[in-house]
């Protein structure tokens, strides 16, 4: 029987996670070609923090090595984006000319870096922080520079941020929002996890944005809209990512801000599936390993097992990579009017707590500090239960409520942000 032609182009962490997903079902009516634009195998993007801080190496977080695709008869083309998509004939055509026919296209091409408004961004010492080629490229930066900017007060920036300081650097953070990871924590928490940061020896600018960056051809410094000027040999930029679907584009295929896929992650050419970072699904966008994970395994469940469960999206909790700083964060984190508030506080040991209800109901947790019921929270927002009988304890933690609530599996794991 002849083999089935699957091609994938990308080769990060969601193609590595589909790779495994395929082989464990048994997927030898594929011949499968991966193309990558970066050189060698899939990697771990979340370690890329730890790689600039010099607590992890590029060996530690490879994901498969090339000889990995080759034991697995998978044809591996890296270093080679793929730059064309003819679907009319079912084949692509990838940087250095090679043709690959396919029966079945996998779109797994991620993010970009999200830009932002400011001018002189081509400077030298103005870096993204995406790939291990920009780690390697802000190492050598930051050994010839004492003063670095970052922007973005979001967890990849507070992490790039972290890493630079233990480098001896000075490092100011400039976010245009009033306080850190507003998208994920309340003013509170984001001012708790300000000052522990500032403790480290991180200065911080809110509320205010780059205006331009200043220097000849080396960076120089930056001048913010409020008319700051900050000295800086070296600058990341770290305000989030964008669906990388140019290529999809290109294709005619349907985007919005991603590639747009169905429930059973079908792009508008039924031939072509996609999922990951460059994906949209029904308004989403996605840049958690959660979801990335489950994206793989439903997918590899209808192209080996022809199984056709429908993608549904689910909220994952979020936590930041900085060695002695606890957080956790699911769901809603914003005061309204239709949502009750329960906080707790103790300044004096850092440690705060916030969960917001509807109807009784659980529906967004915020803890600082001390994170150890952040599990069991999460567990209660998915089962939506009436929780009235139990609000005067219920901000006490697990230890209060067990014997009002039957202990139930924990089945969520909490995730981190892809390195983006």
């Amino acid at each position: 029987m002849e083999l089935q032609k699957l091609v994938i182009i990308g080769n990060g962490m969601a193609t590595s996670r589909l790779l495994d997903e395929l082989l464990s079902r048994d997927a030898s009516a594929y011949q499968i070609t991966v193309f990558g634009d970066e050189p060698g195998g899939a990697y771990n993007r979340i370690q890329l923090s730890p790689l600039l801080a010099g607590d992890t190496d590029r060996k530690s977080i490879q994901l498969k090595s090339n000889l990995w695709y080759k034991n697995h008869g998978i044809s591996l083309h890296s270093n080679d984006a793929v730059v064309e998509i003819d679907r009319a004939q079912r084949f692509v055509i990838s940087h250095k000319g090679l043709r690959c026919e396919y029966d079945q296209l996998i779109l797994a091409t991620g993010s970009r870096p999200a830009r932002i408004p400011a001018d002189n961004q081509a400077l030298a010492g103005i870096f993204d922080f995406r790939t291990e080629q920009d780690v390697e490229h802000i190492l050598a930066q930051s050994a010839r520079s004492r003063d670095a900017l970052v922007i973005g007060g979001g967890l990849l920036g507070l992490e790039a941020a972290d890493a630079l300081a233990k480098k001896g650097l000075g490092v100011t953070l400039i976010h245009r929002g009033d306080w850190l990871m507003n998208r994920q924590l309340d003013a509170c928490a984001g001012e708790l996890l300000r000052a522990e940061l500032a403790l480290r020896g991180i200065r911080f600018v809110l509320g205010d944005e780059i205006s331009h960056f200043e220097g000849s051809e080396q960076l120089q410094g930056a001048v913010l809209k409020s008319g700051t000027r900050l000295d800086a040999q070296l600058a990341i930029i770290a305000t989030g990512i964008t669906p990388n679907s140019a290529l999809a584009r290109s294709a005619a295929l349907e985007c919005d801000r991603g590639l747009q896929v169905d429930d059973l992650l079908r792009s508008s050419d039924a031939r072509i599936s996609a999922l990951g970072e460059c994906i949209e699904h029904r308004g989403r966008t996605f840049g958690l390993v959660a979801p990335i994970w489950e994206q793989a395994r439903l997918l590899a469940d209808r192209l080996v097992r022809g199984l056709a469960t429908p993608y549904r999206d689910a909220p994952v909790p979020t936590k930041l990579k900085v060695s002695g700083i606890n957080l956790f964060s699911a769901g809603e984190y914003l005061d309204a009017p239709e949502l009750d508030s329960l906080t707790l506080g103790d300044s004096a040991s850092g440690v705060y707590r916030k969960l917001l209800l509807r109807d009784n109901r659980l529906v967004g947790v915020v803890l600082y500090g001390d994170v150890q019921d952040g599990q069991w929270y999460f567990e209660l927002m998915q089962r939506q239960q009436d929780l009235g009988e139990l609000l005067p304890q219920l901000i006490f933690g697990r230890a209060c409520c067990l014997d009002e609530i039957p202990e139930v599996p924990v089945t969520a794991s909490i995730t981190q942000e892809i390195a983006v």
